[in-house]
């Protein structure tokens, strides 16, 4: 049956009278509450839970306004229309208070969200017959007006939807009860509470329908009210939802980092009391601000609003000192950056402490540079100038017995010693100007000394090279020390080996990096040079690649060369190392 008139003799089961409202000003004080209590819910907003218990008060407030509307419409059409709306909002108010206790008893698995679908396919099947009752009259079979008295007249699918409430408020009781008996301390009791609401608005509904008065204040709106107070009373006193939010405001206002977000306008919405009192003596800023023209003293620092996706970096800002920071995007439902939240964290003291600690490790290895070679100066160069106070005694002495033959050897023995002299002079005076930067000079410099050595010494130098650059892989220290050791290596094979061709090899592994230092000399048996004899350069140089945290191996036998393996693990860079030379 369409809408239309419908005689007055229909049972009064299925007749539904909205009488004329004569405590219209209650209504309006309820709905006003309600809608006031939601304006106040909705600082809360970033909590989901919020957002549905903002929707559920309004709902019930649009339900109180449609009633009134309902009273003071003259026409036909006009009352129609309001009590559609009055209707859907109490179809959809169960739901969303629903899906509020299942925010707040943050149960999310499977078979909750199986259970939100039946309800949400539920509301939307009623929403849409009220919606179309007009051409198939399942949810109203018509409505009566005579001018004065205005009711509709129920149908099969308004029972149905009818049922499906007060069944979902049974269910969120029970579910309720289940949730609360699992957990303990405040949860608890925020879970046992939430029932109170629906309980209360549920009772002033039915109340409504069967048409029962309470007193001269009508039981509905005052339901309605009563409900949205109470609970928003406990919602504030249990902290229901404002816990995380009191705990991020407090923590963001007390920690020592800055934090600062802006709008999709780059303009700043909040700013913490860190950020203020850091930033604030060069660049006074406040909400509401435009953060470039806030910035603008920090170019370095506005560029951070050009970042698309979360960033980490570190900035130094003048008159205020370094920092890292930490951009995050803000994005909305549909993934659109609606903000960004950009956090700064102090490391002036740490950068300071950093460069004392450099400061440092620099005076410590020119210490252990210097003993290396005063060391070297005493066991090598040193006894060689005892070495030739004693020869030019001898010539003096073979002088004075005319024995000018024998004083002619050893003074060409003493020209030779005083060219190997001169030679390793030249030698440690070209190692010594050598100095390692970041990038290539390292081998830039490899190249030079052994272009040098060959030149000097007229032996053949081969360099190979990896594929790919291992400058990048090697920490200032290591490269330092490597340069040092290949020296002193060339340095005993052209003293001892007698050697006419020497190959230096750079290999790169997967997590090390090996040097081969080869020549085709004499060679000579490790395990059994005497221990008065043992060269100090080979001590040297394994102290070396100890240092820089590598391992140096020596391969040789007589008569077929030697070959030194320095190897360095790939785990160990620090670009920022530095040592003396």
């Amino acid at each position: 049956m369409g809408l239309g008139s419908a005689q007055m003799s229909e049972s009064a089961l299925q007749l539904m009278i909205y009488h004329p409202i004569k405590e219209i000003w209650f209504y309006l004080l309820a709905a006003t509450v309600l809608a006031a209590l939601a304006g106040y819910a909705w600082q809360y907003r970033r909590a989901p839970a919020a957002l549905y218990w903002v929707l559920s008060l309004y709902l019930r407030a649009v339900f109180l306004m449609a009633l009134v509307l309902v009273t003071v419409s003259p026409g036909l059409a006009d009352k129609v229309f309001w009590v559609k709306i009055q209707q859907m909002s109490a179809i959809a108010t169960l739901p969303t208070f629903f899906l509020f206790v299942v925010n707040v008893a943050g149960k999310k698995g499977q078979s909750i969200r199986r259970v939100i679908l039946v309800i949400l396919a539920l509301t939307a099947f009623g929403l849409l017959a009220l919606l179309t009752t007009g051409w198939h009259g399942w949810f109203w079979r018509g409505v009566i007006w005579d001018g004065v008295t205005f009711g509709i007249i129920r149908g099969p699918i308004y029972w149905v939807m009818m049922g499906i409430i007060y069944l979902q408020f049974f269910a969120i009781a029970m579910v309720c009860v289940i949730w609360g008996r699992r957990v303990s301390g405040l949860r608890r009791l925020q879970v046992l509470t939430l029932p109170v609401d629906p309980l209360i608005s549920v009772t002033g509904h039915i109340l409504w329908v069967l048409d029962v008065q309470v007193g001269a204040i009508p039981p509905l709106p005052l339901a309605f009210m009563l409900s949205g107070i109470a609970w928003s009373w406990l919602f504030f006193r249990l902290r229901v939802l404002n816990l995380m939010a009191l705990a991020e405001s407090t923590v963001i206002g007390n920690i020592d980092d800055c934090m600062i977000i802006t709008d999709d306008q780059d303009y700043i919405m909040e700013i913490n009391s860190s950020a203020q009192r850091r930033f604030g003596q060069k660049a006074p800023v406040l909400p509401g601000s435009h953060f470039p023209q806030a910035f603008a003293c920090w170019p370095a620092m506005t560029a951070l609003l050009d970042v698309k996706a979360v960033m980490e970096g570190e900035v130094y800002l003048e008159g205020s000192g370094y920092y890292s920071y930490h951009v995050t995007p803000l994005l909305d439902w549909g993934n659109m950056i609606i903000g960004k939240a950009i956090v700064f964290h102090d490391m002036t003291k740490l950068k300071q402490a950093q460069a004392q600690i450099l400061d440092q490790q620099k005076a410590l290895s020119i210490m252990a540079e210097r003993e290396r070679l005063g060391r070297e100066l005493h066991d090598g160069r040193g006894q060689i100038w005892n070495y030739i106070n004693l020869k030019l005694q001898m010539v003096r002495s073979l002088l004075n017995g005319s024995q000018l033959e024998k004083a002619d050897q050893e003074v060409q023995r003493l020209i030779g010693t005083i060219k190997d002299l001169n030679t390793d002079a030249r030698e440690t005076i070209v190692g010594l100007k050598m100095t390692v930067d970041d990038g290539e000079d390292f081998v830039a410099n490899l190249q030079d000394y052994l272009e040098w050595y060959e030149e000097s010494n007229g032996i053949v130098t081969q360099l190979i090279l990896p594929d790919e650059s291992v400058t990048g892989l090697l920490s200032r220290t290591s490269k330092v020390q490597l340069l040092r050791i290949i020296q002193e290596a060339l340095t005993n094979i052209r003293k001892h080996a007698q050697a006419q061709q020497v190959k230096v090899e750079i290999e790169r592994g997967d997590n090390q990096v090996t040097v081969l230092i080869e020549d085709d000399g004499c060679g000579f048996d490790p395990a059994n040079i005497p221990a008065g004899k043992k060269h100090f350069g080979l001590q040297i140089m394994a102290e070396r690649a100890n240092e820089a945290g590598g391992r140096l191996q020596i391969e040789s036998r007589p008569g077929a060369g030697t070959k030194l393996i320095v190897q360095f693990n790939l785990g160990r860079v620090d670009n920022d190392e530095n040592t003396g030379s």
